[in-house]
């Protein structure tokens, strides 16, 4: 299994492992809208119901989950697993305070159930592939046009305070969020949890280079496996609307649509408030990415970007410590989502 698309498994099954949710979006206290339209197909939605008639600040949240469904049951005979793709704490944690929003990807149900010879969860996930229509709308525009279609739909919907719609992603979600607040005036708050500043392509060649310099692997074999991924990230280059060549769990389209899109060239121009968090154990989105960012922010003499880092936090906002001479996993969820709100309230009007 490629390096990558392991550490986004092990993501997964960490969320499997600490939440226990429903399959509906009802059971997991939301309330689901539907959009037709003409060219992007069904536009699917979720809203928190705790206080849905009230007025209050919006966070459109947006999430690293590829094609794949908000749970996800695996099936094999009587037995069954339910893997969440959307930890349930990433939405009750600002309920309170926000309505909290999330979208669907294009032809990807809330939940569906597949058929398996053997309950494995790591194998069932990399073998897992996404709806026809995802593959055919893979990358950054479909989800572009369809949040601001969301957007227009909410602010009809739902009473909102305009002075506060936060845009917040998480992983892969950090570089939509990038977008959008860079083509819709409204968004006034951006947050980028766990996410890159540079080509995404970048975070597997500074791993490759990190492991030479630690002993993971000799220099020399470092610079084969770049020099192969070169070739890898040629190829996609140069088939960037392919959806029958795959990558790391993706159709060429994904990868060429969101390698095209380096963020940091996008933040700089942008004047709204801006949070970064990442952590310095995270391989899928190496911090080198947002030391760069704030690097470039000070050089531009730039002062609307907060840069919040957890140490030894990984991509699942995890960590390990040492107690009694044994490895104990920490979570950092919560400090992390208590800093965001902090934030939030604190850059208002």
């Amino acid at each position: 299994m490629k390096q990558g698309a392991l550490i986004l498994l092990l993501s997964l099954l960490v969320f499997h492992g600490a939440f226990s949710q429903g399959l509906t979006p009802e059971e997991w206290g939301l309330e689901a809208f539907e959009i037709k339209h003409e060219t992007l197909g069904d536009i699917h939605y979720y809203v928190t119901e705790k206080g849905i008639d009230q007025e209050k600040p919006l966070l459109f949240l947006f999430s690293g989950t590829s094609g794949l469904p908000t749970m996800l049951v695996v099936k094999s005979g009587e037995k069954s697993l339910q893997l969440g793709t959307v930890p349930p704490d990433q939405l009750h944690s600002f309920s309170e305070d926000f309505h909290v929003v999330f979208m669907a990807k294009a032809g990807t149900p809330f939940c569906e159930t597949i058929e398996v010879e053997e309950i494995d969860p790591m194998k069932n996930l990399e073998e897992y592939r996404p709806s026809d229509e995802y593959v055919q709308n893979a990358g950054m525009e479909w989800e572009m046009q369809a949040s601001k279609i969301v957007i227009d739909d909410l602010l009809q919907r739902l009473a909102i305070d305009e002075n506060r719609i936060v845009a917040m992603g998480i992983s892969e979600g950090g570089l939509l969020v990038t977008r959008l607040a860079s083509e819709d005036s409204r968004i006034t708050h951006l947050v980028s949890v766990i996410s890159t500043g540079l080509n995404q392509f970048f975070s597997s060649i500074i791993n490759r280079r990190m492991d030479a310099a630690t002993g993971a692997l000799t220099h020399e074999e470092a610079q084969k496996e770049v020099e192969s991924l070169f070739a890898i990230y040629k190829d996609i280059y140069a088939n960037p609307e392919s959806t029958d060549k795959w990558y790391y769990g993706h159709p060429y389209k994904r990868w060429g649509s969101f390698c095209h899109f380096i963020p940091v060239e996008y933040l700089v121009k942008l004047d709204i408030p801006i949070l970064l968090v990442n952590g310095t154990a995270d391989r899928s989105s190496p911090i080198l990415h947002s030391d760069y960012i704030m690097l470039e922010f000070i050089r531009r003499g730039k002062t609307n970007l907060t840069y919040h880092v957890v140490p030894g936090m990984g991509h699942s906002m995890h960590g390990v410590v040492i107690e009694d001479g044994k490895e104990k996993r920490v979570s950092h969820r919560a400090d992390v989502f208590k800093k965001i709100k902090d934030w939030i309230q604190s850059h208002s009007r």
